[in-house]
């Protein structure tokens, strides 16, 4: 009988974080690349002073440390954010090539150098902040609806979103494959269904640890080129959280969706380490609060219609949202799993008879938000938005408009 490997010594630590904890909010990009910085701007920097309170904790962006162009943008992006939002605290930090070229580049790689140097990054997010969380992002992700302490904690413990539900797809068989090779156990779940992913700093240690310890090599270099070195594609976040739910599982909330019968789920998975029903969740209790631009272009309705329900339930009657009228309904899709597949799988979550109780859960949260705006600990303000628009501009780069 095969049984779960034990839970590492840190396995309980933090369960009991305080929800005003300091959060960092972390990117890796590129900066010398014109359409990375036109993401940062158009995609997470305009939506960040929209939906992301400054009071949750600082902004931290990696860029490449040999880059003369990446110093250029880190420059740049300081400064438009001490001159124009002095509230949000922003820092840039430089990393290093990896010393084994062959890190980044080998014969049947799956992406380019690029893209691997920011899968490789991943797994070292921990050195970038003192923080006890981050708030993992992708280079080309948005905020969609104003983020709350109820989307990234359940109690005290941090949510985890995932599903099995894109298994079908080639690339995810993939990561399953870099995944069983990093960890020597079972691929959890697709856990790039969602961003923010909130993880806790120390895990990122203890992954790079425990990979290290079961491939039985002394650096991460050789590890990685242990687990990714072929055609197979990786998705980082996916083994950071596999290895949570193998070690850490008390850490978190888990809130998982399967397309797959969970007894039958449940079989590639050693004693001990099954998924429960208490894992499950059919539909979000919280809505999603970010997307994948690129991948979800029709998804952009949804900031305005987020941000005029939260300053309805603020008692605020702007123009721009009463042309509209918009209601909670308008904002169904941001309770799918992955809001990348709202309309190719599992689509309508919110129909039939679960309508009542998708309108709870968004009613329950932009109360929260209302609530926040009126006693001024929140600030809601299309100001910021339409400030780095021009910044964009003058920087020769157009954003997407958000009001239509």
């Amino acid at each position: 009988m095969i049984r779960a490997p034990p839970r590492a010594r840190h396995s309980n630590k933090s369960t009991d974080t305080s929800i005003d904890t300091q959060i960092t909010l972390l990117l890796r990009m590129p900066g010398k690349i014109m359409d990375h910085r036109a993401r940062y701007y158009c995609d997470l920097f305009r939506s960040t002073v929209l939906f992301w309170p400054p009071s949750y904790g600082k902004t931290v962006i990696v860029l490449d440390e040999e880059s003369q162009g990446d110093h250029e943008f880190g420059e740049i992006v300081i400064n438009h954010t001490r001159k124009h939002f002095p509230e949000y605290r922003l820092e840039v930090t430089y990393e290093a090539l990896p010393k084994n070229k062959r890190v980044l580049e080998f014969p049947g790689a799956p992406r380019d150098p690029n893209y691997n140097r920011q899968l490789w990054s991943s797994f070292f997010f921990d050195l970038y902040t003192n923080d006890p969380i981050i708030a993992w992002m992708d280079s080309d992700v948005a905020f969609i609806t104003p983020v709350t302490k109820s989307s990234i904690f359940s109690g005290t413990k941090l949510r985890v979103l995932g599903w099995d539900c894109t298994f079908h797809f080639p690339w995810v068989k993939q990561w399953a494959v870099s995944s069983e090779r990093a960890l020597g156990l079972p691929y959890v779940a697709d856990y790039m269904s969602y961003f923010p992913v909130y993880i806790y700093r120390d895990t990122f240690l203890h992954c790079r640890e425990y990979i290290m310890k079961h491939l039985n090599v002394s650096d991460f270099e050789q590890a990685f080129r242990l687990f990714y070195f072929d055609g197979n594609w990786l998705s980082p976040v996916s083994v950071v959280l596999s290895y949570a739910w193998f070690f850490e599982r008390d850490r978190y909330d888990w809130n998982m969706k399967l397309c797959t019968d969970l007894t039958e789920y449940n079989k590639r998975f050693p004693v001990g380490a099954t998924i429960g029903p208490e894992h499950l969740e059919d539909i979000l209790s919280q809505p999603q609060t970010a997307f994948h631009v690129r991948y979800g272009e029709f998804l952009h309705a949804n900031i305005l219609i987020s941000y005029c329900l939260s300053q309805e339930a603020a008692g605020n009657h702007l123009d721009v949202c009463l042309k509209h009228n918009f209601s909670l309904s308008d904002n169904f899709d941001l309770l799918h799993h992955d809001l990348q597949r709202v309309k190719t799988i599992e689509t309508n979550t919110c129909a039939g008879k679960n309508a009542d109780y998708c309108l709870q859960v968004l009613g329950d949260h932009y109360k929260e938000v209302g609530l926040e705006i009126k006693n001024n600990l929140r600030q809601l303000n299309w100001r910021g938005v339409k400030v780095v628009e021009k910044l964009t501009k003058e920087m020769g780069m157009k954003c997407t408009d958000f009001i239509y």
